[in-house]
């Protein structure tokens, strides 16, 4: 069976850099087209109806809201020339530059009003839960937009820079597969499982021309194919390399590669609504179980950060560093609290996402970990598609392993486990968090973290999920390609790029 498996794969590796060959020749022999390698498709270029980071990434080049996310952390005007914000902090007055859709059509103030009233609505949209503070959104004249809040909401501009907050024509139908927007790139062709191809847009607002005339993201789920891919020229670029491939690429002279973190939180996801996830005793133990050392090493071959709530370090002005000491690796302490709780035999089974390696490999050591305390776990391995329908949308499994990509403000992090929040897939329960997390929205400076300080230690305390590491982003590239750019959320500037 395993030379079966081994031929199988080698058979697939050898059609799948042919077909690139084939199907790319010109595209690779072209300084002005860009391949990229990715490992799954978008779910949906549907702005209202997105949740997988693999869409953002991508429509990043494609979408723009009022304003956009920097390479610091920071918030720069995009749509929005420049903004005022009344007194009271509840009256934000966005002046819109001239722009123009992938369409051809101006941009105007009713299709942001239209856009980010769907964006709160929760018949409609994937993501109001982050847009209720807002009260309305109207124009003032062609080229004004208003957003009244119910009360001050100090991360706003931090959620208006997300993919959720994207402006497209208010006529526009059918984003989900033909998404218009106001880009740097246009998407000219998708078919499904190859590969997505962006062409650039010469009526971009900033009067910039981005080198890349054309760019395809090629859908690769095998790494072992993208790095044959990369080093045989038929792809450029692999934005987030697994590190377990590191040594495939390092000290190969026609590449460069980069690292930074990738404020990702890398978790394991326990359902606290089935019953016997539902008893913190248990959920403790499983906490307890787990070493992250080990885990970093065997999974992330050492790159990556150790994490013990749902920020990452790579926020340090918020991370909670008490966290570590709440809930340590301490096995004989995990099997006491489920001897406490009355299993000895439990039974669980770990739902992974096949198109990312890193999360199998963790849940694959995870669940030796727990094994070794008296909970035998069943592994499963689906789809992403079906890992986004099953685990994230119907909540209908035990523990997964996913990585939750960071954000600019934490409040968007951390409202995410509030008990009413549609993103809470952990069903994770807890009123006094719920409180914080909304006193956190009126508070500032120190006041703010240590109301964040808090919150942090309820969820970790609670196991709301069990926290594993920030890895790190591996970028790798042709070395004639210079700009890349690395932002502290999970996106792509391929407007950035050149040779």
């Amino acid at each position: 069976m395993q030379v079966n498996n081994t031929l199988k794969t080698m058979i697939t590796i050898v059609m799948l850099v042919l077909a690139l060959a084939g199907g790319a020749t010109t595209a690779a022999a072209d300084d002005d087209v860009l391949n990229i390698a990715v490992p799954t498709d978008p779910d949906s270029f549907d702005p209202t109806r997105s949740v997988a980071a693999a869409t953002a990434e991508i429509a990043f080049n494609i979408y723009e809201g009022l304003v956009k996310s920097t390479p610091e952390g920071k918030v720069a005007g995009a749509l929005a020339s420049h903004w005022e914000i009344d007194p009271s902090q509840t009256v934000y007055t966005f002046y819109l530059r001239e722009a123009y859709f992938h369409d051809g059509s101006p941009v105007t103030a009713d299709d942001v009003v239209n856009a980010l009233n769907r964006a709160r609505d929760p018949q409609i949209s994937q993501r109001a839960g982050n847009y209720q503070a807002i009260a309305s959104v109207y124009s003032l004249g062609d080229n004004r937009v208003v957003i009244e809040l119910k009360e001050p909401y100090a991360p706003l501009l931090y959620e208006l820079t997300e993919l959720a907050a994207a402006v497209y024509p208010k006529a526009a139908s059918g984003l989900a597969s033909r998404p218009i927007g106001t880009g740097p790139y246009m998407l000219e062709e998708w078919r499904p499982n190859q590969y997505i191809k962006l062409v650039r847009f010469d009526r971009h607002w900033s009067g910039q021309k981005p080198f890349f005339r054309e760019v395809y993201f090629r859908i690769i789920p095998d790494y072992n194919s993208a790095v044959i891919s990369l080093k045989t020229g038929n792809i450029d670029l692999i934005p987030r390399l697994e590190a377990s491939f590191l040594h495939q690429v390092e000290n190969v002279p026609q590449l460069t590669i980069h690292a930074a973190p990738m404020n990702v939180v890398q978790l394991l996801a326990v359902n606290n609504a089935r019953p016997a996830l539902s008893d913190l005793r248990i959920r403790q133990a499983i906490a307890m179980a787990i070493n992250r050392d080990q885990i970093i090493i065997g999974a992330a071959w050492g790159q990556a950060e150790k994490l013990h709530t749902g920020l990452s370090p790579a926020m340090p002005e918020f991370y909670n560093t008490d966290t570590a000491d709440l809930l340590p690796y301490d096995p004989a302490r995990a099997q006491a609290l489920l001897s406490e709780a009355g299993y000895s035999n439990l039974e669980l089974t770990m739902t992974l996402p096949s198109a990312y390696p890193l999360h199998v490999q963790t849940g694959e050591i995870i669940a030796d970990q727990l094994r070794r305390i008296g909970i035998n776990v069943k592994i499963e391995i689906v789809e992403w598609g079906t890992w986004l329908e099953k685990v994230y949308n119907q909540r209908d499994y035990d523990l997964s392993v996913v990585g939750l990509t960071g954000k600019l403000d934490p409040h968007t992090s951390l409202s995410r486990y509030v008990s009413t929040n549609s993103r809470n897939f952990t069903n994770y329960r807890n009123p006094e968090f719920d409180r914080l997390i909304d006193e956190g929205i009126r508070v500032s400076g120190p006041e703010r973290k240590a109301v964040y300080d808090q919150a942090q230690e309820i969820m970790t305390k609670d196991v709301a999920a069990v926290f594993i590491m920030d890895p790190m982003q591996l970028n790798v590239l042709d070395a004639q390609i210079k700009g890349w750019l690395n932002y502290p959320v999970y996106v792509i500037d391929v407007a950035a790029l050149y040779k």
